[in-house]
C-alpha cells in the first residue's frame, strides 16, 4: 500500500508526517486490498483538518474528513471513520459476492 501525507503550506514538521504515515499503515488490517491512502493535513484558524482518501481498486475511492482542536484528536477521528468505511465496503463486497450479483437487485 502506498501512503502519501500532504501538508499544503508546510505547517507541520517532518516528525508529524512520519507519525501519520505509520498510523495509516494500520488500515491494512481492516481491508487488505487498499492500493493507496493519501492524508491531507491543514490548519484552519484554531482547528486542524485531516482528510483521508483511500483508493481500494475497481474505481472505488473512499473519503473521510475530521476536524479538531488538536491534530492527534482529528487524526484519531479520521482514522476511526476510515476504519468504519473500510469495514462497510468489505462487507458490501462479500455480500455481493455471496449473492452473485449487485446489492439491491
Amino acid at each position: 500500500m502506498k501512503t502519501l501525507v500532504a501538508v499544503p503550506h508546510h505547517e507541520y514538521p517532518a516528525e508529524v508526517r512520519d507519525h501519520v504515515e505509520d498510523r495509516l499503515q494500520h488500515l491494512v488490517k481492516f481491508y487488505e486490498r487498499i492500493l493507496s491512502v493519501r492524508a491531507v493535513l491543514a490548519r484552519e484558524a484554531e482547528q486542524h483538518r485531516v482528510e483521508l482518501v483511500a483508493h481500494v481498486g475497481h474505481g472505488a475511492t473512499l473519503v473521510v474528513e475530521a476536524r479538531g482542536n488538536l491534530l492527534d484528536k482529528a487524526l484519531d477521528e479520521a482514522l476511526d471513520r476510515m476504519t468504519r468505511v473500510l469495514k462497510r465496503h468489505k462487507t458490501r463486497l462479500t455480500e455481493r459476492h455471496r449473492k452473485g450479483g449487485r446489492i439491491g437487485h
